[in-house]
This record gives C-alpha cells, sequence and structure tokens, in this order.
C-alpha cells in the first residue's frame, strides 16, 4: 500500500510536470492575488487565505474552487470546469492580509484550483488562479503522519495610507442583464414570483444553505425570493449574512390518465342523402341520415334533431325530429326525415343533423354525432 509521503511525492512531481507543460495560471498583480496557499500545497479543515484584494473602484471580491480533471479518475479533461464558493463575497479592500477562510471539510478530497475574482464597478473582473492545491482532510489508512505546517506568510510592513471611498456595507444585488428572474427557490427548478430590471438594486436577507450561492432577496413591493449569482453582481459586506434553507420543490402534479371504458357505445354520423337531386321550393322530399354504432355494445334506441338554415343569415327554416331504434355494435341505420321548405328559394341552405341532441345515451365519445349538408334550394311554383 502506497504510504501518505510517497501519495504526496508522487502527487508533486505530476504537479511539476504539468506546471512545466503548461505554466502562468495565474496573472501577476500585487493588487488582485492569492499568496497564501502557493501552488503545490496541501490543505485541511479550515484554511486561511491571504492574499490582495485592493483595486479601484472595486464593489467586491470572492473566492471559488474547481477540481482539476487531470487528476480526477474518470473526469473529462475537455469538459468546462465548474466553479463553487470558497469565501462569501466581501466589499473590504484588502492588501497583503486575510482574504477568507475556506472550510475544505465540505469539499471531497482531491485536487483543485483556487480562484480569486475582484469585480470593478463599471470594467470587468480581475482574476487570479493559484494551482494545484491538495484537499486532504481524510488521510488514506497507515499513512505517515504529515508534518504540521506552522509557517505563515510574511506579512509585510503595512503601505502608506491611502484615501479609500466610503463603501456601503449593506448587502444587495444589482441586476446584471434586462430582465432577471426571481424564483421560490434556489434553482430554475422553482417558479418564477417576480423579476429585476437590468441595473436594479434589491437588498440581500441571506444565501443559500445548500452550496448553490443563490442570494434571498427582498423586491421593492415587498415579495422575496431567490436570485441566481449568475445574473446579478453582490455589493456590501457579507460578514453576518444568514445562510437560509429553501423551500421544497413543488410536487409536480401526476397527469390522471383518461379512462376509457373496455366497451361501450358510440353512435357515428355518417352519410346524408336527398331522395331527390333537387330540393325545391314547397316541395316535400326525404332527407336520408346514416347512423352508425362503432361501439363494442347495442346503442340504445334515440332520437335525431334535423334544423334547416338559410346560409346568408343563419336564420333557421324548419326543425324536424327522426327516431332510430336499438343499433347492434358494427351495423349502420339510415334514418329517413320529411322536410319541406317554403322560404329562401334560389339560395344556400344548411342542414345540420345532430344524433341524440339532448345527451341521453351515454358514448365514449361525443364529438362524432353531428354532419352537415348544403343544397341550394330551387324556386319550382313558389312565387
Amino acid at each position: 500500500m502506497m504510504s501518505r509521503r510517497s501519495a504526496s511525492m508522487l502527487f508533486i512531481a505530476l504537479v511539476v510536470m504539468l506546471t512545466l507543460a503548461a505554466p502562468g495560471l495565474a496573472q501577476d498583480n500585487p493588487n488582485a492575488n492569492i499568496s497564501f496557499p502557493p501552488p503545490v500545497y496541501i490543505v485541511s479543515g479550515d484554511f486561511t487565505i491571504h492574499g490582495s484584494a485592493n483595486l479601484p473602484n472595486m464593489t467586491n471580491y470572492f473566492i471559488e474552487y474547481s477540481q482539476l480533471a487531470e487528476f480526477t479518475p474518470g473526469a473529462d479533461p475537455n469538459a468546462t470546469p465548474l466553479w463553487f464558493p470558497a469565501t462569501m463575497p466581501s466589499s473590504a479592500p484588502v492588501q497583503d492580509g486575510i482574504l477568507g477562510v475556506w472550510d475544505t471539510t465540505q469539499t471531497e478530497d482531491g485536487v483543485y484550483a483556487l480562484r480569486l475574482t475582484v469585480r470593478i464597478r463599471g470594467g470587468q473582473p480581475v482574476t487570479t488562479i493559484v494551482s494545484p492545491i491538495r484537499v486532504e482532510n481524510a488521510p488514506p489508512p497507515f499513512a505517515e503522519p504529515r508534518p504540521i505546517v506552522t509557517q505563515e506568510p510574511v506579512v509585510p510592513v503595512a503601505p502608506i495610507a491611502t484615501s479609500i471611498p466610503t463603501i456601503d456595507p449593506t448587502p444587495r444585488v444589482i441586476a446584471t442583464r434586462v430582465a432577471v428572474n426571481v424564483r421560490s427557490g434556489d434553482s430554475v427548478d422553482y417558479p418564477i414570483v417576480g423579476s429585476l430590471q437590468r441595473d436594479q438594486t434589491v437588498p440581500i436577507l441571506g444565501i443559500s444553505n445548500m452550496g448553490t450561492g443563490w442570494y434571498y432577496i427582498e423586491l421593492p413591493n415587498g415579495q422575496r425570493g431567490w436570485v441566481s449569482p449568475t445574473v446579478v453582481e453582490a455589493e456590501g459586506d457579507f460578514t453576518n449574512i444568514r445562510r437560509i434553507a429553501p423551500p421544497p420543490l413543488p410536487v409536480t402534479p401526476t397527469p390522471v390518465p383518461t379512462f376509457t371504458p373496455a366497451s361501450a357505445v358510440n353512435l357515428v354520423a355518417g352519410l346524408v342523402v336527398f331522395d331527390t337531386p333537387n330540393p325545391t321550393c314547397a316541395t316535400p322530399f326525404t332527407v336520408g341520415f346514416d347512423v352508425a354504432n362503432l361501439g363494442t355494445i347495442p346503442s340504445p334506441g334515440g332520437s335525431v334533431s334535423l334544423v334547416d338554415t338559410r346560409a346568408a343569415d343563419g336564420s333557421i327554416q324548419q326543425t324536424r325530429i327522426g327516431n332510430f331504434p336499438i343499433i347492434n355494435p358494427g351495423t349502420t341505420y339510415r334514418v329517413n326525415i320529411p322536410l319541406q321548405v317554403d322560404t329562401w328559394y334560389n339560395e344556400n341552405h344548411i342542414i345540420t343533423l345532430t344524433i341524440d341532441p339532448q345527451n341521453l345515451i351515454p358514448e365514449f365519445n361525443e364529438n362524432d354525432n353531428r354532419q352537415t349538408i348544403t343544397y341550394l334550394l330551387q324556386r319550382g311554383a313558389c312565387p
């Protein structure tokens, strides 16, 4: 079994090879840097991070960590790195001092990169990266004890004080997009409860205790909700910000399946025919209407309504009722209805036929019980 010292030496050797192959991971800025820990360093527990975050027009700074794919078995080396918060955002300038404390016990053991981001009002954020850093909270069995590192970074003599503009310590967010969604929880799976417009500023009441980095805010109308850190800028003093538990995800109702009876009646409107090709004013004719039962059981006897309307204005000219007997499954019955129309000749008329107009017969499909036909009423002997 490989000892802890051997594993650490192998880690250092691999890191040196990686560094020689790809140098220059961090930006060299004396006012925006991580001075401790240095690259190729092993950390554990609550680890204090030193450096500087003191740029003109700085709104805040924060530190994040990301697992290095080249040291993670099974990881995709081409995947986009995922960054997670190591410290809360802070707006207080720091020069060669403590930037924050990283609780590494909340992170799996492995090899990581640390990234400092300093946000500048009206400008692009300044970032610097220290890599690789090894988190080792759970030593392997039978490992040799690692000497306790007591060395602290040398704190230089404080520079000459310069005037620092007054900074509002109130924790707040500023929307960075045209429309920012505010949700009832700390992910996009929660419903939207409000919105922010670009450059709108609202106070922060807390931050999610689930590690998502979402802020709990209050809108001007008193509505409270959660907003993603990717669509806002955070400012102010986060030293005493509360960790808030988001509500449970809303339960998506399970759709109730539509019940289709195993056996039922289904009456279907079929052909419409006239006993004379050209219906004539004031002359009786017969309308034949096919009613089919496409269900699985016999249908009871019922009725068919006939309505004749003038096509020009939809006014009703005649109404009639026809009847049909019991219709067995898979059979068709023709209902013959006598009709005589004495008005509006030389115009189009529309006949509408409806099976079971009062819905007295239970069916599993009520949407196929109607049929229409248009005809031209001839003048004949009408004045």
